[in-house]
């Protein structure tokens, strides 16, 4: 059954005609021109009455003021009298068709459960459909046209990432056999829920799921379905946003305006104020939203409203939004959106460096600080917000005052509550300790916000970002999706939703300076993969040749080992394609095998291939850590104030390979630290931090069942059972748990090396020697003889490539450096090594 469907009864309509033929933005300058023309032409009025008050005055010495006649110009004062009142009555008409469509417009929503669906429309999907309604072209390219003739319209499509020579594109290159209107109401109705109310966004997601050639041109841009209905989502709530605060008569916008009264109940505050501040100011400037805390701010105000012994202690990482909680509050507290007991609380941010510096010795410090706090309790409707509280209370303790002795009397007040700010590790170090001043505060932790509560705050901050750039760039929403997961997987620096907003404010000023209208998610990952070194966004012709082709480029360093280097190379092209789970580190491996196999170059190689630089990688030697004590040395003590090696290096060092050399011996609370690295892609150190290992890839190598290796190799069995067989005898062992072999992404045997592949990498050792001497200016020519000489000269089965290599070592570069102390080589000639040289190595 068709969709009923019939405009003119939708409730904006009438506002909606008004609007196209008389727009409110020309409203808004003829009322000003009206405005200014009544103050102009009111000014001979007032003139004239003047003359004639002052006509009818005696005088008190006998006679009378000689003054102008009551006219200007040689005007009468009838005539200006009549020129105010068609003014006026124009403004007035004017004010009456501006309360006309505000009074159809007050309300945005649209009507529910209505049988005509036009009812159902809100103001911003009627507006669209007005601007097709009286068009000949009643079909959905006439609708795709109408929404670029909006302000809204335009808005959404660079919030698509669609250009104004892109959209036009779209325009041409679209079919002329499209869906009527009424074929599109009736999937419109099919979509909605039965009686809710239709919104601008489902009008353009419909109008994306229908429109061919918009839907292909925005997928080939990379936009999902789901981006595009949240694009539009969040254009559309901009714009109600925008229209409630338009509307200064609205409850909640009066309720801004602060009372004339309401502190006088209460005591004065001016010695407070030369080192605190009233946030009140700071609150009602800054725009941002308390998106994902309102758990947090709940806890807040409970806490405040004890009786006795209200101080609160929020903390969190720098940059997680302790600030914007606390600003929230105090916005909750002006707006009168709290509890009543808390309604007239005044919340002041103390200086406490300049409370400290005013002092010149400890008893003047002391004096300061107790003057202070009696004025905060005297005054009965104080808040102390102290920002770096641990750091305050141990400033205080070098200066010889007991922070306990100092604020117990009104820790436990109920005319005075304290609020402290602090970072999760100062608040561990400094706090915690100090069990006797804890004890008086309610410990609230801020974790960082998930992913969709980021995007709401980035949404909220965009476009204050852009107005302050005087809109030259607009964000597209694909890019601050890219902006957000970027931030939470890639970046590492820094807490959430600062580094988000960080990274947010970087691209948008590059984009500005490169003259783009609309900021791609591009531009994002270009950054972000210019701060990590790490391979990230479109892939070039050039890559894609090199991702295919990896395994030759590995096999250029790593002879052999066939089953390592493909599971590298998918490794590797899983993690460039955007495919692996962001939750875990890039790839984890376990390399099986005797010493000398190549395990160790595989993963400079890895490192090198995927970070960069071969200097990427991060070596433990986890023989060393086989003591009780081997856990606080990687993550930290605590009892000892001491940070953790792993910790460290991988703070300093996030985007690297981690080679666990000998894993087999690390102690089993260390294989236990790693069972969660490998499952959660991070640990904690002996702090609480989070230590972020997602953007590693973690190489765990193992001589365990070396022998067995060598057993199974000579019975010539394939390398599925091979790879079987030594795993099946690891777990026997116990040498590994099989929870944490399951962890891995691979676990991978390196077969011995035999002579053919031993010479192969002896020609690879020489080149590396040529290209070392080659940047002495010293030209070797390597020959078959050198290579088998070095071949033989290194050959030992059970150690691998590592004695051929000190054959190099000890004998060629010896060799080779005693002919250049002689003077036997010149500079850029070729040499080589002569049969009798090598017969005597």
């Amino acid at each position: 059954m068709p969709a009923y469907f019939n405009f003119p009864e939708n409730r904006f309509f009438g506002a909606l005609v008004l609007e196209n033929i008389f727009p409110s933005g020309l409203r808004r300058k003829i009322g000003r021109a009206l405005n200014w023309a009544l103050l102009i032409f009111s000014l001979p009025l007032l003139y004239s009455l003047l003359v004639k008050l002052f006509q009818n005055l005696p005088s008190f010495y006998g006679y009378r003021l000689p003054l102008a006649p009551p006219s200007l110009l040689g005007l009468p004062f009838e005539f200006w009298l009549g020129i105010l009142y068609i003014l006026l009555s124009l403004r007035l008409g004017l004010l009456a068709l501006q309360s006309f469509f505000n009074s159809k417009t007050r309300n945005p929503n649209g009507e529910t459960g209505a049988k005509n669906l036009a009812k159902m429309f809100n103001l911003y999907a009627a507006w669209l459909w007005y601007q097709i309604y009286f068009s000949p072209r009643a079909d959905l390219n006439g609708l795709l046209r109408s929404l670029g003739q909006i302000k809204l319209g335009q808005k959404s499509l660079g919030r698509l990432g669609l250009t104004a020579r892109e959209y036009g594109k779209i325009l041409e290159k679209s079919p002329r056999e499209v869906l009527s209107l009424q074929e599109f109401l009736n999937y419109l109705e099919t979509k909605k829920e039965t009686g809710s109310e239709i919104f601008f966004s489902d009008l353009v997601f419909a109008l994306f799921e229908n429109h061919r050639a918009f839907r292909e041109f925005l997928i080939e841009k990379g936009t999902t379905p789901e981006g595009a209905a949240k694009a539009v989502r969040w254009t559309e709530r901009e714009a109600l946003a925008e229209n409630q605060r338009k509307r200064w008569w609205r409850r909640e916008n009066l309720a801004r305006i602060p009372g004339i009264g309401k502190d006088f109940a209460y005591g004065e505050t001016y010695f407070l104020e030369r080192f605190a501040y009233d946030l009140v100011g700071e609150a009602s400037s800054r725009k941002e939203k308390l998106v994902g805390r309102g758990r947090e701010v709940e806890l807040v105000e409970k806490a405040l409203l004890k009786s006795s012994g209200a101080n609160v202690l929020i903390v969190g990482e720098p940059g997680v939004g302790k600030h914007t909680v606390l600003l929230g509050l105090v916005r909750m507290i002006s707006q009168g959106k709290i509890f009543p007991e808390l309604e007239h609380k005044r919340v002041f941010k103390l200086y406490a460096e300049s409370a400290v510096a005013s002092g010149k010795d400890k008893g003047e410090i002391e004096a300061i600080l107790i003057r202070l706090f009696n004025e905060a309790v005297r005054a009965g409707n104080i808040i102390f917000a102290i920002d770096n509280f641990p750091e305050f209370t141990q400033s205080l303790s070098t200066l010889g005052i007991n922070i306990l002795e100092l604020l117990s009397p009104y820790l436990g007040s109920s005319k005075l509550h304290i609020l402290a700010l602090a970072d999760r590790t100062s608040a561990r170090r400094i706090l915690e300790p100090n069990q006797a001043l804890m004890k008086f505060f309610e410990r609230i932790e801020l974790p960082e916000p998930n992913l969709e509560n980021l995007m709401r705050i980035l949404e909220d901050l965009a476009p204050e970002l852009e107005r302050a750039f005087s809109g030259r760039a607009l964000f597209s929403y694909a890019a601050l999706q890219k902006i957000a997961e970027a931030a939470t997987q890639n970046l590492v620096e820094g807490s959430l939703p600062k580094r988000a907003v960080d990274l947010m404010e970087e691209v948008f000023k590059e984009g500005a300076g490169r003259h783009q209208a609309i900021i791609e998610p591009g531009l994002a990952l270009e950054i972000v993969s210019r701060k990590t070194k790490m391979p990230l966004g479109e892939i070039s012709e050039e890559e894609k040749k090199k991702l295919l082709g990896l395994e030759e480029i590995l096999h250029q360093r790593v002879v052999d080992q066939e089953e390592a280097i493909n599971s590298i190379a998918n490794a590797i092209r899983r993690a460039r394609s955007g495919i692996r789970n962001p939750q875990k580190p890039i790839g984890s491996f376990m390399f099986l095998g005797p010493t000398g196999v190549g395990k160790t170059e595989t993963a400079k190689t890895l490192a090198h291939i995927y970070f960069g630089n071969e200097e990427a990688m991060l070596r433990f030697d986890m023989s060393e850590y086989q003591s009780e004590d081997s856990l606080e040395r990687l993550v930290g003590s605590f009892a000892k104030n001491e940070p953790g090696l792993l910790a460290s290096k991988i703070l300093s060092s996030p985007y690297s390979v981690v080679l666990l050399d000998e894993f087999e011996k690390s102690n089993p609370k260390v294989r236990n630290l790693f069972l969660q690295v490998l499952d959660e892609g991070f640990f904690t150190d002996y702090l609480g931090k989070r230590i972020n290992m997602r953007n590693t890839i973690i190489v765990a190598t193992s001589n365990a069942g070396s022998e067995i290796i060598w057993e199974l190799v000579k019975q010539g069995l394939d390398k599925t059972k091979l790879q079987e067989k030594i795993i099946t005898h690891i777990q026997r062992e116990k040498i590994i748990s099989p929870e944490l072999l399951n962890r891995f992404d691979a676990v991978i045997v390196f077969r011995p090396l035999g002579f053919k592949v031993l010479k192969k990498i002896s020609e690879l050792a020489l080149k590396k020697l040529q290209e070392r001497l080659e940047k002495q200016n010293y030209l070797l020519r390597i020959n078959e003889a050198l290579i088998e000489a070095v071949t033989q000269g290194g050959y030992n089965p059970s150690l691998g490539a590592r004695p051929m290599q000190r054959f190099i070592q000890d004998k060629i570069e010896k060799l080779i450096s005693e002919k250049i102390i002689r003077g036997e080589l010149k500079p850029g000639a070729e040499f080589s090594l002569t049969p009798e040289e090598l017969a005597i190595l």
